[in-house]
């Protein structure tokens, strides 16, 4: 059986090749009327676009790269969906790497070697060398959750929560219920995210007049490994803290496992709150109390840009940099100190 051409599409439209060529690409161009006509001929015959060829006219695959934070974390799972989604509808496939299957500079090779036509990062470092390499090529993209700098300077394209007011707020929030004692979980302060997040955290404290023991500090990898064994430690001191704050959703969930694998009772013993406000978190069993960030509509804001700098060639005399506000999610998870 003979594969169908554009040749046939035109000739069953009615219209030129050049049409079928332009409605295709989804030009503006194209009358309602046409268009209409066009994508019912290429229905009614089964028509399917030589895409290689296309690309090679056109220099656009109409594929995005996604490089996402680790897969134990919701936050990344939810933002990869909204993505994939958001491209799609777009007319885009998305290629997706995931922190820790590679490291930065390996994904970033393999996804210059596909031509891709513009990329989305959340796994880049504050103090990234790989940067200027992003930059340097060319290919349009845009970072969410996550940005670099350069001498102390916040660099590049990206869309953000403003992690500084997301870590003072959760914490102004348990000071209010009276906790002087707060343990402070996180992830290394070469990422943005936990960097920006402590410094509210502790910008909060001093405003309180509160010095912060060291004892109740803890940085960590993140790993559920890791957060229970904190957590055991902590519960364990003879003068424990009454709330335990986690610089992610993702680690207060496993912070709040390893509490009620001991029988400790949350909050009449101890409070516990995170910050993502991912969609576990209001799950009626578990009604974790979190910062909010519009977690859907960072990745999705993210696309939009990229693609707009993709389809209108936009190059900003001034990156963008969008920075969304964060929300206080109050559920079951905190208390009163005096409630216990």
């Amino acid at each position: 059986m003979a594969l169908v051409s554009s040749k046939d599409v035109a000739k069953r439209a009615g219209v030129s090749q050049s049409t079928v060529s332009r409605v295709i690409n989804n030009s503006p161009s194209v009358k309602p009327e046409t268009r209409r006509k066009v994508l019912q001929a290429i229905e009614e015959l089964g028509y399917q676009p030589n895409l290689i060829a296309r690309s090679l006219v056109t220099n656009s695959t109409r594929t995005l790269a996604l490089i996402s934070g680790t897969l134990s974390n919701g936050f990344f799972v939810e933002t990869t969906k909204s993505i994939i989604d958001l491209a799609t509808k777009r007319g885009y496939k998305t290629m997706v790497y995931f922190e820790g299957a590679m490291d930065l500079r390996v994904a970033f090779d393999s996804i210059r070697g596909a031509k891709v036509d513009g990329i989305l990062l959340s796994t880049i470092k504050l103090d990234d060398p790989m940067f200027e390499e992003i930059e340097k090529s060319g290919i349009p993209y845009m970072m969410f959750n996550r940005r670099p700098r350069k001498d102390g300077i916040y660099v590049g394209n990206y869309v953000v929560s403003d992690n500084f007011a997301a870590g003072a707020l959760i914490t102004r929030h348990l000071l209010e219920l009276g906790h002087r004692r707060i343990a402070y979980i996180t992830g290394e302060p070469n990422v943005s995210t936990f960097f920006e997040r402590q410094l509210g955290f502790e910008s909060a404290l001093k405003e309180a007049g509160i010095s912060q023991p060291p004892e109740l500090y803890h940085v960590c990898d993140t790993s559920v490994a890791e957060v229970e064994k904190i957590t055991f430690k902590l519960m364990h001191m003879s003068n424990r803290p009454t709330a335990i704050l986690c610089a992610t959703d993702a680690m207060a969930l496993s912070c709040m496992d390893a509490i009620l694998s001991m029988g400790i009772r949350i909050p009449e013993e101890v409070s516990l709150a995170g910050i993502d406000d991912i969609r576990m978190s209001s799950h009626r069993a578990i009604q974790l109390t979190s910062v909010g960030h519009h977690k859907f509509a960072m990745g999705e804001i993210a696309a939009e840009n990229l693609i707009e700098m993709i389809e209108k060639g936009i190059e900003p005399d001034q990156p963008r940099q969008i920075i969304l506000k964060p929300e206080l999610v109050i559920r079951k998870t905190t208390g009163r100190i005096n409630d216990a």
